[in-house]
């Protein structure tokens, strides 16, 4: 069992990342609708709708970096493994052979996207409308990844985490 330090990181983690799925799918919800966006779709989005999409871009990039910077190596440390100055390929390659992240190349697909969609400028409005359209597809699979992660942690380090 592991120490109430490990365990209340482990818990703060989850909650920041279950913060943020949560938000991101009030986002997505909210936009559904109008998916795949379209160049004429795009130009009638409300002030609100737009705001949505902000909403959706921002929380999908802060439910990965949580994951990404944050529970990946909490939970290799929860393994016992020396994490301290391991680069990030080499995280990924461990939960990947760990069979705790099914696709390390789905994770730096994820990256893609959320780069693709953080550094639009508003001139490259094809660009904004397919990283969008991008963005949406990926959610789904962020959201398993995600998903996937928490049961992870609450079968292996025997407690129950919502």
């Amino acid at each position: 069992m592991k120490d109430a330090s490990f365990n209340n990181r482990l818990k703060e983690t989850i909650a920041a990342c279950d913060m943020h799925h949560q938000r991101m799918q009030f986002a997505f919800d909210r936009l559904s609708a109008k998916f795949p966006l379209t160049p004429d779709l795009y130009d009638q989005l409300s002030a609100e709708e737009i705001s949505y999409t902000d909403q959706l871009i921002y929380r999908f990039t802060k439910l990965q970096d949580t994951i990404g910077q944050k529970l990946f190596r909490l939970i290799l440390e929860g393994l016992q493994e020396d994490v301290e100055n391991m680069a990030f390929i080499d995280i990924l390659n461990r939960l990947e052979k760990l069979e705790i992240l099914k696709d390390q190349q789905q994770w730096l697909i994820l990256r893609e996207t959320r780069n693709q969609v953080t550094h639009e400028y508003p001139f490259n409005r094809q660009e904004i409308i397919e990283g969008l359209n991008e963005l949406v597809k990926q959610t789904a699979i962020l959201s398993g990844i995600q998903d996937d992660l928490k049961s992870y942690c609450n079968h292996r380090f025997g407690q129950q985490i919502n």
